[in-house]
């Protein structure tokens, strides 16, 4: 069953901008759970987000001068930078690590109290976004003088 889910708010941007129409699939499909790297729709403090699962169970998660690093491998290719202040987490059993694209947007894993989300927490996997011409700003067309041609 394929459902529907828009994207509100800049934290999944440049992959996903507010308004974008996203095609989705069950979060529970049969032998397709969601898995590092998917973007999933998620139930957080009552609020619907969209973000991208970067940890699962077992994985050793660090938050390294800004930069999220997995069992040791840097996220976006940075590099590590030694002696820099390291926040450290261990993926339960059972439970996601999730963080938006754009980091300095996103209200995520690395800020939440409780920084887990739950298997039953995660709703939808989202599969591709709806093909069609995201928005732009509108540039005001030249007024014609009347007789004369346009241009």
């Amino acid at each position: 069953m394929t459902r529907l889910a828009r994207v509100t708010g800049e934290s999944m941007s440049p992959t996903y901008r507010t308004s974008d129409l996203l095609f989705t699939r069950p979060a529970r499909h049969p032998g397709a759970p969601a898995g590092r790297g998917d973007v999933v729709v998620l139930r957080h403090n009552g609020r619907r987000m969209v973000k991208r699962v970067i940890g699962v169970p077992g994985d050793l998660i660090e938050l390294e001068a800004g930069q999220l690093v997995v069992n040791g491998d840097a996220l976006r290719g940075a590099l590590r930078v030694r002696g820099a202040f390291t926040q450290t987490w261990s993926v339960p059993v059972a439970h996601y690590f999730v963080a938006g694209d754009n980091p300095a947007a996103s209200e995520d894993s690395r800020v939440w109290d409780q920084p887990f989300v739950a298997f039953g927490g995660i709703a939808a996997v989202v599969v591709r976004r709806l093909p069609g011409r995201r928005r732009r700003a509108v540039t005001p067309r030249r007024p014609t003088v009347a007789g004369a041609p346009a241009a």
